[in-house]
């Protein structure tokens, strides 16, 4: 995927979310370009969720801010982040791709329909759940055998967790891989908005065989 196709396909996958209600505030990602990189998505307080602070100040800043590209309606943050070298051959050189939970459900009176229609959020409001951020990164420039793969999955803010994945993430696996993980009961009766063929494909494969030798992911 060229940097065009990313961007094709962030407007699609930004409308069909809107269209399918997943979406309760959005903000298309914009493209900025720089003499090394040309982006999409930059958000500049996103740096706040590589600090040591607290989770709950991390949310808040970046929802204070709207520093996000998604707001899914119990406040979760989806950001997408993508960059591509400036030369010839205009390659993928990073992206990150963050989902950010609210640690704190909103209240009935801030979100009733949360709680009006099980069906649909009976998955998200149960108390028992523990709310967590989840990133998917590709770094090739960081690469180090076995412990930094180019592209990888890291849960919480574990430092040194950097589960390999088969190959850097398009918007549209990424949008899916958080609905139909931690909102299967929405992505279920959205699924015939969502699941729409995706035009622009995907990216290519970069794991390497020592990677394929442990626990890895497949997008």
């Amino acid at each position: 995927m060229k940097i065009a196709d990313v961007s094709a396909q962030l407007d699609i996958v930004m409308t069909r979310a809107i269209e399918a209600g997943i979406s309760v505030a959005q903000f298309r990602p914009v493209q900025s370009r720089s003499q090394a990189f040309q982006s999409i998505g930059d958000l500049k307080a996103t740096s706040i969720a590589l600090r040591d602070v607290p989770y709950a100040d991390m949310y808040a800043e970046l929802d204070k801010n709207n520093q996000y590209h998604i707001k899914l309606p119990d406040g979760g943050l989806l950001i997408f982040q993508y960059s591509f070298s400036t030369d010839a051959d205009a390659l993928l050189a990073k992206h990150r791709l963050a989902f950010f939970p609210c640690p704190k459900l909103p209240t009935v009176e801030e979100a009733p329909e949360l709680y009006k229609k099980d069906e649909v959020y009976g998955d998200i409001v149960l108390r028992k759940i523990v709310r967590f951020p989840v990133r998917f990164d590709y770094d090739p420039i960081n690469y180090k055998p076995r412990h930094h793969p180019h592209s990888h999955l890291t849960f919480g803010h574990f430092e040194n967790c950097r589960i390999p994945v088969d190959r850097p993430v398009s918007p549209h696996s990424f949008l899916l891989f958080i609905l139909r993980n931690f909102y299967f009961l929405l992505y279920k009766k959205k699924m015939n908005i969502l699941e729409k063929k995706m035009p622009r494909g995907s990216f290519e494969q970069c794991i390497t065989d020592l990677e394929r030798n442990i626990s890895y992911f497949t997008i």
